[in-house]
C-alpha cells in the first residue's frame, strides 16, 4: 500500500526560480533529455541521469550509471539509496531538496533572536536564525543545510584558508574521498551568495590549500 502523503521536491537550479514538485507517481526520471520528468539541462548532466522511486517501503534516488554522478547530501551514490526529510540531492548545476510530510519534529521551538541588521556589513551570517545577509538583504529562500555549514565555518574562520579536508570534517562529519562533492557544493554557495557568481568576491580560491572567506566592510 502506498503512503497517503504526497511528498513535495523543491528544484533549485541556477539563474532560475525555485520550482516545487508534488511527488505523486512511483517513479520520477531526471536527465537532460526532453522526455524526462525533470529535465536538466546542464553539460554534467546525462540524458537519463538519475530516477527517483516510491515504493511501500519508502522513498529512493537511483544512479542510472551516469558519467558525472548523483550525489545525496555530499556523497556520490552508487546505485540507489534511500531518501529522508530535508535530504539534498545534486545533480549538475542543480539541487533538488526532498520533503517528507509525513515527518514529524518533536519538542518545542527555540525562540530565535535576532540581531538588528547593520547595513555596511557586506555578508552577515545569523547562526542563530539559519538566515543569510548580503548587503543588508536577506538571501532568500534560505541556504540549504549543507550551503550553510560551509558558510559558517568559512565565516567563523574569515580571512582564513580551510583546507578541503577541514570542510570534510566540519560539513560532512566524515572523511569525503571524493573532493569533487566539495567543488560542487562551493560552486552552489557562489550562486547564492556571490553579486557576480563568475568573480566570486566573498568565497576565494587558494590554489593548492582551499578556500577562505573575505568580507570588505562598506562604510
Amino acid at each position: 500500500m502506498m503512503p497517503t502523503a504526497v511528498p513535495t521536491l523543491i528544484i533549485r537550479q541556477q539563474d532560475a526560480p525555485d520550482r516545487k514538485i508534488f511527488w505523486e507517481e512511483p517513479f520520477l526520471t531526471i536527465g537532460r533529455e526532453a522526455s524526462n520528468d525533470i529535465v536538466i539541462s546542464h553539460p554534467l548532466t546525462s540524458r537519463r541521469h538519475a530516477r527517483l522511486e516510491r515504493d511501500e517501503t519508502g522513498y529512493f534516488i537511483r544512479d542510472l550509471d551516469s558519467t558525472n554522478g548523483t550525489y545525496l547530501n555530499g556523497e556520490r551514490i552508487e546505485g540507489i539509496a534511500p531518501l529522508r526529510n530535508n535530504d539534498e540531492v545534486w545533480i549538475g548545476d542543480t539541487t533538488i531538496l526532498f520533503q517528507d510530510p509525513e515527518a514529524t519534529i518533536k519538542g518545542t521551538p527555540p525562540i530565535l533572536t535576532h540581531r538588528p541588521r547593520r547595513p555596511h556589513e557586506a555578508l552577515r551570517v545569523d547562526s542563530a536564525a539559519k538566515e543569510v545577509y548580503v548587503y543588508g538583504r536577506r538571501i532568500e529562500p534560505q541556504l540549504t543545510a549543507k550551503e550553510f555549514q560551509l558558510l559558517e565555518l568559512l565565516f567563523n574562520h574569515r580571512g582564513q584558508v580551510i583546507s578541503k579536508e577541514q570542510i570534510a570534517e566540519n560539513v560532512w562529519d566524515y572523511e569525503v574521498y571524493d573532493y569533487n562533492a566539495i567543488d560542487a557544493l562551493v560552486y552552489r554557495l557562489r550562486q547564492r551568495i556571490e553579486p557576480d557568481p563568475s568573480n566570486p568576491r566573498f568565497v576565494i580560491t587558494v590554489r593548492g590549500f582551499g578556500y577562505k572567506l573575505v568580507i570588505e566592510e562598506e562604510g
